[in-house]
């Protein structure tokens, strides 16, 4: 009777789990049903304004930059100045030794006061002789000669007095003079040397406004042009973006490079305070330049594309192609291959392959086939983790294995085994349920025997 008693209790146990088991088949295939409809979100795709960029890079250099030659060749007496220095246009750079020149105009002032003398007593003989010729008392070639004397000491006296102003002429240039307000660079003289107009003393540097060089691509001058505006940003202040205008093109393409010099002004910064410039010569910067604008260009966010290796085999030189999903009306999507052009901040320009209207796919694209059926969770504002909402349907099934094992007498080893097969079962998909079941089944079956 009480081995009786056991079979039956065995039976009872197996047929209980195995109405489990079909509950919770069930309950994972209508899971299942939902996981396999991915959840994506789509992008409406859309025409706007779009602007082909180029990139290039350039150095920073003063707009106006002056090199300080002395046209003395003596020793230097007086050079006060330091590089980063600032100077006023007209105030005196360096002081050259002039003693030459002193001394050569001192001697030309000698020579002056001896030949205004001389012409002095020419004249007066020139009058005698010229009242003595109108007397017939001497001949006409002594009355030539007279004058001819007066008319030769002036051209002396006019020569001297040219030798003269050269000379104050590089007394003068014993001063050097600052031709332009800026700030003092490249000084390579010092007090006590040799100044020479083969060398400069130092280079003026006018700060106000600067200028970037850009070596531009041969294709890419014909969209140039005069005030045109150039965006640029420095390393030193991160963030930041400045404003250029295109001040000169060059007219002729560097033959070794193939790129044509154009240069950009731009209005320094100067604080009040240190009266220090915040961008200065010498500095790198990343400039960008706007080429061709498109007002109804079909634009894409780059996160959409996707980078194959066969489309890179595909694509001739000159384009690139690049794969995206696009959702259908029945929810399902398209494999498109697209023939894209060039990004601009967060949009990528289309050529071929999309349409205004159509929804690409822009998240969870990347394990997607081409007519699978998917969800899309843009209006949701983020797509969900559908695992995630089943997880209070996996609970239940989950707690009725402990009222099974209480159930069972101690002796019954086989049909308490089968409870962590019920919980395991419970997150797992269609397919698997299955065979949860049937390890339990066959351990049951032993125990009824054994009996």
């Amino acid at each position: 009777m009480r081995k009786s008693l056991y079979i039956l209790l065995s039976l009872f146990i197996v047929l209980s789990i195995t109405g489990c088991n079909q509950k919770q088949q069930e309950a994972s295939g209508a899971m299942s049903d939902d996981v396999d409809d991915t959840a994506v979100q789509t992008y409406t795709v859309k025409t706007q304004s779009f602007t082909r960029t180029r990139a290039y890079v350039g150095n920073v250099s003063a707009s106006k930059s002056v090199k300080v030659i002395p046209l003395a060749s003596e020793r230097i007496l007086k050079f006060p100045w330091e590089n980063g220095d600032f100077i006023q246009e007209g105030e005196i750079i360096a002081e050259i030794r002039n003693e030459v020149s002193k001394k050569g105009v001192d001697a030309l002032n000698a020579q002056l006061r001896s030949v205004d003398a001389q012409l002095k007593a020419a004249e007066r003989e020139s009058a005698r002789v010229k009242s003595m010729y109108e007397s017939n008392i001497v001949s006409r070639q002594n009355y030539d000669q007279a004058m001819d004397g007066v008319t030769t000491l002036k051209a002396t006296r006019e020569q001297i007095q040219a030798s003269i102003q050269q000379s104050r002429m590089g007394l003068d240039y014993a001063k050097v003079v600052a031709p332009i307000s800026g700030v003092v660079s490249q000084k390579s003289s010092e007090v006590g040397d040799i100044a020479s107009s083969a060398m400069p003393l130092c280079v003026l540097l006018d700060l106000t406004t600067l200028k970037v060089t850009l070596n531009v691509n041969e294709e890419d001058t014909s969209y140039l042009q005069l005030g045109q505006d150039v965006k640029l940003r420095f390393d030193a202040y991160p963030g930041e973006v400045v404003t250029a205008k295109i001040t000169r093109i060059l007219p002729y393409v560097n033959t070794t490079s193939r790129t044509n010099t154009v240069e950009a002004e731009f209005s320094n910064v100067k604080n009040e305070v240190t009266g220090q410039y915040k961008f200065k010569p010498g500095m790198y910067t990343r400039a960008e330049i706007g080429l061709k604008t498109t007002t109804d260009a079909i634009v894409v966010p780059p996160i959409a594309l996707i980078l194959e290796p066969e489309l890179l085999v595909q694509q001739v030189a000159g384009e690139t192609l690049r794969r995206v999903f696009v959702l259908k009306s029945d929810s399902t999507v398209e494999s498109r291959i697209v023939k894209v052009g060039e990004q601009n901040g967060d949009i990528v320009q289309v050529y071929e392959g999309l349409n205004a209207g159509d929804k690409l796919i822009i998240r969870g694209q990347h394990s997607l086939r081409d007519g699978d059926k998917v969800r899309d969770m843009t209006n949701a504002g983020k797509v969900a983790v559908l695992a995630n909402d089943a997880k209070p349907a996996e609970a239940a099934p989950a707690k009725a294995a402990p009222a099974a094992e209480a159930a069972a007498p101690a002796e019954v080893a086989a049909p308490a085994e089968a409870a962590p097969a019920v919980e395991a079962a419970a997150p797992a998909v269609k397919a698997k349920a299955p065979s949860a079941a049937a390890p339990a089944a066959e351990a049951a079956a032993p125990s009824v025997e054994g009996t």
